[in-house]
């Protein structure tokens, strides 16, 4: 660990707000039309079913975190698997790192343009002015970045909640029966794509160091989950007993489009400039994890000296790997899932496997203590 990054321990309400905030900023609002898409009137319970998934996901980076204490995932690499495969696999894992943060800022600006709230401006600007922002709050620590976004959380959850509360007398129940009917090929298809945004929360993995213990990462890794599941299945039935299943599922702004639907008049901008801060949380938390990743594959005394090149190639990769926000919104749900699965699902597991079975081969290869014959 960079020591100068070690110096700060975060609490478990922050760090549950971290999490919650890394994982629902997009999963909020890009879940709802694929989840309906998938199943209709039950897609609500492909989120439920997502939260199994990132429940599992959490006890192996907890049992990670107990096998190799106050190291990030980066770090216990070569550790498990050797120096040389240990730091590819490490360079991997940057690469995909680059890729999910590039999507997110593609991302923010698809739902900045895309609702009208900034549509004359023009999205290299949005997004500079976004990572100068992240860079910002990044060069002045983790603490800053896990105060900030613990607090800022706790506004913009009780302002989502307040929006879909007000949905309440819109609600037509009937347009969830008959429950069921996709049958469970259609809801385990729907929570394809929560389960990827829910597997975000493997990045545990490399803040896990800068919490008091493992375990207080295991309470707020498992509370944020639990949250998440709660929030995002009750949005997507709101979703889908107020618009329709067929409109949900054909729109990424459904959130905000809910928002236009309800009084009072403007709930939507406020909905909306909370959404900024999200963004601006999440890509903030990312970009850190990819600069001081790098700072521990190059073992350089701090992630500080590169936050400014990993800004500035975020920007260039997020308007290279989409042509356009339709190749955005049919190339990540297509693509995503599969990645997902690899990186933050079966990599993690076949880790925990590799280094248990290490530690007890070096265990039964302790020699048993001499017996003591010496008289009394």
């Amino acid at each position: 660990m960079v020591k100068n990054n070690a110096i700060y321990k975060t609490d478990i309400f922050s760090m549950t707000g971290l999490l919650m905030n890394l994982v629902g900023t997009t999963a909020v609002l890009f879940t709802p039309f694929s989840t309906a898409v998938a199943a209709k009137q039950d897609g609500w319970m492909g989120s439920i079913l997502a939260t199994v998934y990132a429940a599992f996901i959490i006890y192996i980076v907890y049992r990670l975190g107990m096998l190799f204490p106050d190291k990030s995932l980066i770090e216990y690499l070569p550790l498990i698997l050797g120096k040389v495969a240990g730091k590819i696999l490490g360079v991997l894992y940057i690469i995909f790192l680059f890729y999910l943060t590039s999507s997110v800022l593609r991302e923010a600006m698809a739902i900045f343009l895309g609702t009208g709230a900034y549509k004359f401006t023009p999205p290299i600007v949005l997004s500079i002015v976004l990572v100068i922002a992240s860079t910002y709050g990044l060069l002045l620590g983790f603490e800053v970045i896990s105060r900030t976004m613990g607090i800022y959380l706790v506004l913009i959850a009780s302002f989502y909640v307040l929006t879909l509360c007000l949905a309440i007398p819109y609600m037509k129940l009937e347009t969830l029966l008959p429950m069921g009917e996709a049958g469970f090929a259609n809801i385990f298809k729907a929570s394809l794509v929560p389960f990827a945004y829910r597997g975000e929360l493997f990045l545990l993995a490399m803040v896990l160091p800068f919490m008091k213990s493992p375990r207080e990462g295991f309470i707020a890794a498992n509370i944020a989950n639990i949250l998440l599941g709660i929030l995002i299945s009750f949005m997507v039935l709101t979703m889908i007993v107020v618009l329709g299943a067929e409109t949900t599922g054909r729109s990424i702004y459904a959130l905000f489009f809910l928002a236009d639907f309800i009084p009072p008049i403007g709930t939507k901008i406020y909905l909306l400039s909370f959404w900024v801060v999200a963004f601006w949380g999440k890509i903030m938390l990312l970009q850190f994890i990819i600069s001081n990743g790098i700072s521990q594959l190059l073992n350089l005394k701090s992630y500080h000296y590169i936050v400014i090149p990993v800004g500035a190639l975020l920007v260039v990769l997020s308007f290279t790997f989409y042509k356009n926000v339709p190749d955005m919104l049919i190339s990540i749900p297509a693509t995503f899932p599969g990645v997902a699965l690899f990186f933050e699902y079966l990599i993690p597991t076949l880790l925990l496997i590799i280094a248990l079975v290490k530690s007890k081969f070096v265990n039964n290869a302790k020699p048993a203590p001499a017996a003591d014959n010496s008289q009394s």
